[in-house]
Parts: structure tokens; sequence; C-alpha cells
């Protein structure tokens, strides 16, 4: 019993890590309402158990407001604008029938390729003699790229972290 909440205490601790922070930038909603000021997104988690659930994106006028929450079914796109005024671009897309998820638009055409930053952790298979616990982990990101064609409604994994089925496809 204590390994089993032991494991769960160390990936809900991940889970605090993938975090993207507040950042200054423009909610736009499928209302046609457009949002300045703070926004923050989850980051992915590809470990064993997710603790994130849907992917909302959070927002708030400023550091004091209060945040308000926004899913796929709301939120048209996310802009952020950087000193050097270059822009980044997130839309929802969908991955599966039921599941659509936050990527950053990398080229926009016929075929429009996305990415995102995944979170993961690894051991390696070493561990303390007698406790069956891992020495080391390691907290590593990896870019994730999907790709969705035009007339098609659900994205394909191009590189992911796991093989996806629509890959084995």
């Amino acid at each position: 019993m204590k390994k089993i909440v032991l494991l769960i205490c160390i990936l809900v601790s991940f889970q605090t890590f993938a975090q993207h922070g507040w950042t200054e930038g423009t909610l736009y909603l499928k209302n046609g309402t457009a949002k300045n000021g703070l926004i923050k997104f989850p980051r992915v988690s590809k470990d064993l158990i997710s603790f994130s659930g849907k992917q909302k994106v959070k927002f708030k006028k400023n550091k004091k407001a209060k945040k308000e929450k926004f899913d796929h079914k709301q939120v048209d796109k996310i802009v952020f604008t950087y000193e050097d005024s270059q822009t980044a671009v997130y839309r929802y897309i969908a991955v599966s029938n039921k599941k659509h998820e936050l990527f950053k638009v990398i080229t926009k055409g016929t075929t429009t390729l996305y990415a995102r930053s995944v979170s993961y952790t690894s051991s390696p298979a070493v561990f303390h003699p007698g406790t069956m616990q891992p020495i080391m982990y390691d907290f590593n990101d990896f870019d994730e790229f999907y790709v969705l064609k035009k007339g098609e409604k659900i994205a394909l994994p191009l590189i992911t972290i796991r093989i996806s089925r629509s890959f084995k496809k």
C-alpha cells in the first residue's frame, strides 16, 4: 500500500511541473469575443497516469482578477505576441472523435502542421534492493507533431512519444 501511495504522490508532483505559466495574450472565443489578459493552459503529460483531465484554458484580465476557464467548445484560438513581434497561435484540434487538444500552429495550408511540447518522466530499470524504489527519475520534454489535411476532421500523429492507434492504421 505504501508503494502505491508513493507512486501516486510522485506522479501528482510531476503534474505540477507540467504547467505553462501565465502569459500575456489574446483569447479569441467562437462567439466573436476577444479577451486580452493573462492566459494559462496545462502542458500535456504522457506519464502512466495523467491527472490533468480535460485541457482547459485559464484566463484572467490581470494578476489579481478571478480566473475563468474555457474548453475546446468555446475557444477559437489563442495568440501570444512576444517582444520581438513574433506571434504564436494555438488552436484546439480533434485528435479522435471525442478528444480535442491544444496545439501550436506551425504551418497552415492544404495540410496544417501542429506541434506541442509533452512532458514525461522516465527511470532506468534499476531499483533500490529490497525497497523496489527506482534509484533515479528523469524529467523530459518531447515535441509532438500532428498534421491535419484540408477537409478532414481528425488530425493524424506525425511524430509522437507513443505509438497511437491511428498511426497503426
